[in-house]
């Protein structure tokens, strides 16, 4: 219980001094639909989508720094197990002020429960863009999630990666998710 107090602590209070951006998601959920809002440092995003058949389609509006985006996304699930699940996603990326393109990335997503109502969570998520040129990059999150019912919370630490994984920056965020 002593470790679980010191993770939990670790990830409200110490990550966030360490972050270079700060990111928070809201995510409402119904049967197959999904309704996403997120908040990062000046930009902001909504997706809705749904799950059809073995496919969640997704598409997300978002209004960045430099550019309004339209994406939609289409994930599937390739292996699922206990503890670990792996898929992957195929998202159109359309900009208008810069280059739009596919993007492909495999999501490894790894799960532990250590206590009553509480998980130890990561996820690994290599992307490739397919623009003129092929673009490396990486968003990569560990945290904590907690969950009550049908409320989940999870703050997160996120390490952003460029070519050859390369650090690009530090994220400090959170996930609330509700079912409905």
């Amino acid at each position: 219980m002593k470790a679980l107090l010191l993770v939990i602590l670790a990830s409200v209070f110490v990550c966030p001094a360490y972050a270079e951006i700060a990111e928070h998601n809201y995510k409402v959920k119904k049967d197959d639909w999904t309704y996403t809002y997120r908040h990062r440092e000046g930009t902001w995003h909504t997706e809705v989508g749904k799950k059809v058949g073995p496919i969640a389609v997704m598409y997300r509006h978002a209004d960045l720094i430099d550019a309004k985006e339209n994406r939609i996304k289409f994930t599937h699930n390739i292996y699922k197990s206990k503890h670990f699940k792996l898929d992957h996603r195929i998202e159109y990326r359309h900009f208008d002020t810069k280059e739009s393109h596919w993007r492909y990335r495999f999501i490894l997503s790894a799960k532990r429960k250590i206590a009553d109502n509480v998980w130890l969570w990561a996820k690994i998520q290599p992307r490739i863009s397919l623009k003129d040129e092929k673009v490396f990059d990486a968003r990569d999150q560990f945290g904590v999630q907690y969950r009550n019912g049908k409320l989940k919370i999870s703050p997160f630490v996120e390490r952003g990666a460029t070519e050859d994984y390369k650090h690009k920056q530090i994220v400090y965020g959170t996930h609330v998710e509700y079912d409905i």
